[in-house]
């Protein structure tokens, strides 16, 4: 009997050992990692024309240029022609 229980503990060391090592080794191998500290090296996409449209829009709100934020706002969008759908 203590000589099961001495195996069943010496095989969880060595199962908790291993995921130990093999989830270091992961984790190590992923790109945030492999770079360091710092920002990342690739550059995210551009964002499209009008969002830059609808932050300006957003800025003029605040500062008192427009009144109408939701207005304004649909105005800028791709699909600020269409009309409002039915819900």
């Amino acid at each position: 009997m203590r000589r099961h229980a001495l195996t069943l503990a010496i095989a969880f060391a060595v199962v908790i050992l291993l995921g130990a090592t093999a989830g270091a080794a992961a984790q190590a191998e992923t790109p945030s990692d492999a770079q360091g500290d710092g920002p990342p090296v690739e550059l995210p996409e551009p964002v499209p024309d009008f969002v830059t449209d609808l932050l300006e829009a957003i800025n003029d709100f605040i500062t008192g240029v427009i009144s109408a934020l939701g207005d304004a706002l649909q105005d800028r969008t791709p699909a600020g022609d269409a009309p409002p759908a039915d819900n």
